[in-house]
């Protein structure tokens, strides 16, 4: 009895991972025929080199923390701060999740928990990255590098304060890696 178990948990196993593998082949993306779904602009939905148009900042620069520069030497950069108490952001996450499921390895992706010990990153990162300069939770931010109209590339950035659903967050995700892989070249 104790062997026909063991038969079955491996089979099991092997079936999952099987089915793990198809899954991500069936998924991935043909990166050279991609077209972004957001282009770099000001406005709300674009993505920024500047602080957007509703920003109390409107076009001024932004200063990007060191840490988020480091890691765009290697990939696209993914963060949702949050707390623990958010309705919302509880959704958010489960959101986040069923798209890291198939672009995790595309992108470096930070969950950081807007109190306790990470209330100071939290803030930190929401005093650059909020899309109106009023830091709200939960707020998902996209890092990438785009070219802009000069030819230059530079850091671009992308922020939403509240909930996304899936096909916004994915929409997001497969732009930032899509950019990223045409400008990483250019900005090293």
């Amino acid at each position: 009895m104790l062997s026909r178990i063991k038969d079955f948990i491996a089979l099991f196993v092997l079936v999952a991972m099987v089915s793990s593998a198809i899954a991500g082949l069936a998924l991935s993306e043909d990166w050279n025929s991609y077209k972004p779904v957001h282009a770099l602009g000001s406005g709300e939905n674009d993505w920024w080199t500047t602080f957007p148009d509703q920003h109390s900042n409107a076009g001024s620069s932004v200063t990007h923390p060191a840490s988020v520069l480091d890691t765009l030497q290697e990939k696209p950069v993914f963060m949702l701060v949050h707390t623990s108490e958010c309705k919302d952001c509880v959704v958010q996450i489960a959101n986040i999740n069923n798209v890291l499921d198939i672009y995790r390895n595309d992108l470096k992706y930070d969950d950081i928990l807007g109190e306790g010990s990470g209330l100071k990153e939290a803030t930190d990162l929401l005093s650059v990255y909020s899309p109106i300069g009023t830091p709200r939770v939960p707020t998902t931010i996209f890092i990438t590098l785009i070219k802009g109209s000069d030819g230059k590339v530079d850091v671009a950035w992308h922020s939403v304060e509240g909930l996304m659903s899936e096909d916004q967050i994915k929409a997001y995700v497969k732009d930032s890696i899509y950019y990223y892989q045409q400008n990483i070249a250019a900005w090293r």
